[in-house]
């Protein structure tokens, strides 16, 4: 018996004692065809990161020129707000046909940091979200990816089991049914990670309570990919009006544009569609080209007569979900007008 079949035999028998401590969570309900993935890697920092998952997990990773299902690469795309990008390209129903796994080169990295990234978002083509077990799939979110840069038990334990019955001789019949209407395709290593209110205001260069007016598309990002491809990655223009400012030099009734990844039908996982006539609490930060984005996805909060909703559901914006604005705005002024900031 191979290596790798031991180690699934043995890992399989305790996925059910040990799921509690892994924390790992699927992303959606994508899923590759089978445990045989077919990956083209042009990044020579994502070599280690690639090996890691072929080597320790059940899925048997074959190097390819083309016809991949997985394609990694470095790219410069821009200050976009994200340093990795895990993109769906083509799929049926849940099942990934094609998924790309980018390095946006924009930001600089650490060599481990760099192959926690390439970690993270080739772990996302296999079809895992984020989880907080000291892996890379938790770097950015709970701990720092430079130091957690590759997979833990958890991850292992989570992909044995989504694959153990996806061996290519017995591939189940794939989804027919895809994804629930608008499931995000996009999933994205933010380059920003605050993990309290207090550095979200800091890493802000305004913090505004604002109004949609308007959403527009805007121009695609246009990335030349190892291979001399160009790959675009839509985007909106979201017009708002401030209400209240917190810190920073907008002033009630002044309008500016927000830039945000991705459009109404390529949405990225926790950066949802802003909705016109809806106000928002927002941390953000000027991209220099005339337009803001938000600091990260913990830099947008919904604001609704239960309080206020955040765009994602981890870390210290997850514990704001349905605090008053009223509080969170306090806070705010006093961590500007603190004696820390003077």
């Amino acid at each position: 018996m191979n290596r790798k079949a031991v180690f699934v035999a043995g890992t399989l028998l305790v996925t059910a004692l040990m799921a509690h401590a892994a924390e790992a969570k699927r992303w959606g309900c994508w899923i590759q065809a089978d445990r045989n993935v077919r990956i083209r890697n042009t990044a020579s920092n994502a070599s280690a990161a690639v090996s890691d998952w072929n080597n320790l997990t059940i899925l048997n990773l074959s190097s390819v020129s083309s016809g991949e299902e997985t394609y990694v690469f470095n790219a410069n795309s821009g200050n976009t707000g994200w340093g990795g990008l895990a993109s769906i390209t083509n799929y049926s129903g849940c099942t990934i046909l094609r998924a790309t796994a980018q390095l946006n080169t924009y930001y600089a990295w650490s060599s481990n940091a760099a192959r926690g990234v390439h970690c993270q978002e080739v772990g996302h083509t296999f079809g895992l979200d984020h989880s907080n077990d000291g892996g890379c799939m938790g770097g950015g979110y709970w701990y720092d990816i430079a130091t957690h840069y590759t997979i833990v038990q958890g991850n292992i334990n989570e992909i044995n089991s989504m694959y153990a019955n996806r061996a290519v001789s017995q591939v189940p019949d794939h989804p027919v049914v895809g994804p629930e209407a608008g499931a995000p395709r996009f999933h994205a290593f933010w380059i920003n990670h605050p993990q309290s209110i207090r550095e979200a205001t800091r890493l802000a260069s305004e913090v505004v309570v604002a109004t949609v007016n308007d959403v527009t598309p805007g121009d695609a990002i246009e990335t030349l990919d190892s291979d001399g491809n160009i790959q675009r990655i839509p985007t909106e223009r979201v017009h708002f009006t401030v209400k209240r400012g917190q810190k920073g030099s907008f002033e009630v009734g002044e309008s500016f544009v927000l830039f945000q990844n991705g459009n109404h039908e390529n949405r990225f996982d926790e950066d949802p569609s802003y909705k016109v006539n809806h106000r928002y609490l927002l941390f953000l930060t000027d991209r220099g080209d005339g337009t803001y984005m938000v600091i990260s996805p913990e830099g947008r909060y919904a604001v609704t007569r239960n309080g206020l909703v955040p765009a994602v559901e981890k870390g210290f914006a997850a514990e704001l979900k349905g605090a008053s604005l009223e509080d969170v705005a306090a806070d705010v002024h006093r961590i500007v007008t603190g004696p820390e900031q003077q």
